[in-house]
């Protein structure tokens, strides 16, 4: 594992199976996590565009936007450093870490809200910090009002040989006594097919025998994975190895993501081609998760006449989208 320059916010980091499969020449992977490829622009003005912070965090490492489900920060930490992240304000911060104090306190609040339902763990990745995971895991487990958990991950691209460890075992051991009573839907992070090589194709069959629901998201990556054939490649393959496509999201308007970001309107030609191309099931929501509040769909070319500047939140307020 290596770690480089400073990029914006966010320190290079590159694991040893991410960087042989960049020597191996895998432009899309090389491009993803190789800072001095990424060109700043500096259009967009916010650090955290979505307010996680300044408006959804009741106590540190929730974020309660909708009313029925919160997302649960595990830390801050990931085994390496995707520079399109949406978080790169924070990733690599020891200040995410949670204490066993801070870790009860979220359950505390957890519980105070009944209306809450689901949980869903990220970060940094949930994964890469196992013990604490296992601790929140099963604290989980034990609230009634909790029906469904989810837990998002990037580990398997990132460094499939830790799912060998003593430790990543006991994690997915639990995982797989929750599932018995509780849906645990694990969402596989994958942008472009060169990441499923024979090593991550071993980590998913590991995760289909816990017994969790295997779903993916992925985010629109301009001259990464901006093409008809690149995202059928990618979602049928994942559709073939049993893992559902979720959500394909525009990249987020991120300060010193300006790179990555491409066409609105290339983007829903690509989303109305694969529709045409592949199995319904095997497509993901195209969706922006806009600066107001909600993961908004985006229409395809089918209909006419609909604006791809504007469009509303989940509260009928106004978001201009370009």
């Amino acid at each position: 594992m290596k770690e480089g320059i400073e990029s914006g916010m966010m320190k290079e980091k590159i694991t040893s199976h991410l960087d042989s499969l960049i020597k191996n020449g895998s432009r899309a992977i090389e491009l993803q996590f190789t800072s001095s490829l990424t060109i700043n622009r500096e259009s967009f003005s916010e650090d955290d565009p979505l307010g996680e912070e300044s408006l959804y965090s009741p106590v540190k490492g929730i974020v309660h936007k909708f009313k029925n489900r919160v997302l649960w920060k595990v830390s801050y930490r990931c085994a390496a450093h995707c520079q399109f992240c949406t978080r790169i304000r924070q990733i690599g911060s020891s200040k995410g870490d949670l204490s066993e104090v801070e870790i009860q306190n979220c359950f505390k609040y957890i519980k105070f809200h009944t209306e809450i339902e689901e949980v869903i763990l990220s970060g940094g990745d949930p994964f890469f910090t196992v013990k604490n995971t296992l601790t929140i895991l099963k604290g989980l487990a034990e609230i009634k009002s909790i029906k469904v958990i989810r837990i998002g991950t990037r580990l398997p691209v990132h460094s499939p040989s830790s799912f060998e460890t003593i430790a990543m075992k006991s994690l997915l051991k639990e995982i797989k006594r929750v599932a018995k009573d509780k849906p645990i839907i694990i969402i596989l992070h994958v942008n472009h097919k060169d990441e499923i090589d024979s090593e991550v194709r071993k980590v998913i069959g590991i995760l289909k025998k816990t017994g969790a629901t295997l779903m993916s998201q992925t985010v629109f990556l301009r001259g990464i994975n901006d093409d008809v054939s690149v995202l059928s490649d990618l979602f049928r393959t994942l559709y073939h190895l049993g893992i559902l496509p979720y959500y394909i999201y525009r990249c987020d308007y991120v300060k010193g993501l300006e790179h990555f970001v491409c066409s609105i309107e290339k983007e829903q030609y690509i989303m109305t081609e694969l529709r045409r191309q592949l199995s319904g099931i095997a497509i993901p929501l195209y969706v922006i998760d806009v600066s107001g509040k909600g993961k908004i769909p985006v229409p395809l070319a089918f209909w006419d006449g609909i604006s791809l500047i504007e469009c509303k939140d989940f509260d009928s307020k106004k978001i201009s989208i370009i």
